[in-house]
């Protein structure tokens, strides 16, 4: 927790600045559903005990004793002690709240001048009320820290709140994975969608097949952007780079403990070149040249041979490898972007259609789903998979929906989430690109498109015009989405795509603040934005992305 801590002491120094300008806002992102400031101001002792509830189990209390160690990094001026009773605590720390009002994630936190209470119901409530404290107090060593007398009854919008990185176009080190995990972490995003595979490269160790992580995880040129150089060719081989089961497991525990989920992918059938490079007797032409691209984007025909047994065995096997490692009970099986150029010049393809009477080559995808669905369901996983599973022409809708899986939806987005509502299927937004409210310009939750026109941004995804704004004023449900479809609506999702972005200055720089505006999204009330305010906090924050080492666009700025 110890790069948690310096985030937040580093996040909060700007917060001492709103507090001595009598600042009567919060800064606080995301947004509470309710936060009401009261007369008068709330001293902190410059000795005080955080009290927590005997009746309160050890995982609470490690989460209270990471508080502690972290108020005492933040405030060094001051002496502060951890109970396991919150007899005479300045802090306490108590199990309460109605469910109806909280949920698994709410708290309640009474900010008064005698002291401050916190009270959930769950251990991840727990956690977010910490955090929120964390956020607001000042940092710095004087004796006079204050915070303003203020009631706070929170609880997110959505239970889904992601962030999918792309590693396959371009690796990513576990030391980067760490730190977008924590600033998810601070801004209460809870699912860490890991995109591991693509036709770029196989990022993730299966021991059964060692060729995926030799000759599916390197390709024989690479294109970077930087600022530096702007868009360029390597010349040479890149890989091979990939993640150890160990490393997968790693990212696993790092996140779990601050509250996260990771939720792997693994692209199929179609978005396969890599596998099939490594492993071509399960492709639709198994004697022919079969190659990692070098281009980074770009959808391609070399798609797995989904009438062939032994190649849906050789996912499921994958699969199986995959499981063991990581726990969150859901599994994304891509299904986007698949041609059926290959099925259709293939004799056992063809066959096969000809055997089961489909009236169409894309039903033999949805028969794929069908099958790695249920062999998924009897593993105790929900699949995920990108919306054209269901909007695609010619898919078979009652195959795809057997198994209940979860639609995530980015383009077209609204058809995809008004389809799989209608099936009475959950869907995620993920907006790739829309028309935002009133004069805000272009945006949606494609971060990784460029966010101004500005001759300083280098090349990149989009035309400049996914600008901050946009982004945050982008409303993911519609009013005119009947109510019982509207329910369905499991969350939201910020999505990052490498085909261009190959260092760590350039992710920041695209991801901040947009990644912010979308963990707004997913926990605060549509009601309760203002993108003014979030400009305002935001602009505090940045304070903490100079000091932490983050890059970050400023053309938002006022």
């Amino acid at each position: 927790m110890k790069n948690i801590t310096l985030l937040l002491c580093l996040l909060l120094c700007g917060v001492s600045v709103q507090m001595a300008q009598a600042d009567t806002s919060l800064n606080l992102t995301p947004a509470p559903k309710q936060a009401v400031i009261k007369s008068g101001t709330c001293l902190l002792p410059t000795t005080f005990t955080v009290g927590v509830d005997a009746a309160l189990g050890d995982s609470t209390l490690r989460e209270a004793q990471t508080l502690v160690a972290e108020l005492s990094d933040m405030l060094p001026s001051h002496h502060i002690s951890l109970a396991h009773t919150t007899k005479g605590a300045f802090v306490k720390i108590i199990r309460g709240g109605r469910p109806a009002t909280l949920g698994t994630e709410g708290y309640l936190m009474n900010i008064t001048s005698s002291g401050i209470q916190i009270s959930a119901l769950t251990e991840t409530g727990f956690y977010y009320a910490m955090q929120s404290l964390r956020k607001m107090l000042p940092v710095g060593a004087t004796e006079q820290v204050s915070l303003p007398c203020t009631s706070i009854t929170d609880s997110p919008r959505f239970g889904y709140r992601g962030f999918m990185l792309d590693c396959s176009r371009h690796f990513w080190p576990m030391e980067e994975l760490k730190k977008i995990i924590d600033i998810m972490a601070l801004y209460k995003m809870n699912v860490f969608h890991w995109h591991l595979t693509d036709d770029q490269g196989w990022r993730a160790e299966i021991k059964k097949y060692p060729r995926l992580t030799t000759i599916g995880a390197t390709t024989a040129n690479c294109r970077l952007t930087d600022f530096e150089h702007g868009t360029y060719w390597i010349n040479e081989p890149y890989g091979p780079y990939f993640y150890s089961q160990d490393d997968m497991r790693e990212l696993v525990q790092y996140a779990a403990e601050r509250h996260i989920s990771v939720l792997p992918e693994v692209d199929m059938p179609g978005h396969f070149c890599a596998a099939m490079a490594a492993y071509p007797e399960f492709s639709c032409n198994p004697k022919g040249e079969h190659t990692v691209p070098t281009h980074q984007g770009g959808v391609w025909n070399d798609v797995m041979n989904v009438s062939n047994p032994k190649a849906v065995q050789f996912v499921k096997d994958i699969i199986d490898e995959l499981c063991d490692i990581f726990p969150y009970p859901y599994f994304h099986i891509g299904g986007d972007e698949c041609p059926t150029t290959a099925w259709e010049n293939n004799a056992d393809c063809k066959a096969l259609v000809e055997q089961l009477g489909l009236p169409n080559f894309r039903h033999l995808q949805s028969r794929f789903i069908n099958e790695i669905s249920g062999y998924l369901k009897q593993k105790g996983r929900t699949t995920v998979m990108w919306n054209e599973s269901v909007t695609a022409k010619g898919a078979d809708l009652n195959l795809v929906k057997e198994h209940n899986p979860l639609v995530m939806s980015w383009h077209p987005c609204q058809e995809g989430v008004r389809t799989a509502t209608e099936l009475g299927l959950n869907a995620i937004v993920t907006e790739y690109h829309a028309k935002a409210p009133g004069e805000s310009g272009w945006g949606g939750y494609y971060i990784n498109r460029r966010p101004s026109k500005a001759a300083d941004v280098p090349d990149g995804a989009g035309h400049g015009d996914d600008t901050v704004e946009g982004c945050y004023k982008y409303v993911p449900v519609p009013a005119e989405l009947p109510a019982e479809q509207a329910a369905r609506v499991s969350g939201v999702q910020a999505t990052f795509w490498c085909e261009w972005v190959g260092v760590p200055e350039y992710l920041e720089y695209l991801l901040l603040p947009r990644l912010c505006a979308v963990a707004e999204a997913g926990w605060t009330p549509e009601a309760k934005k203002d993108y003014d305010d979030f400009v305002r906090r935001m602009t505090l924050d940045t304070k903490y992305f100079d000091k932490a080492g983050y890059n970050y666009h400023k053309h938002w700025m006022k």
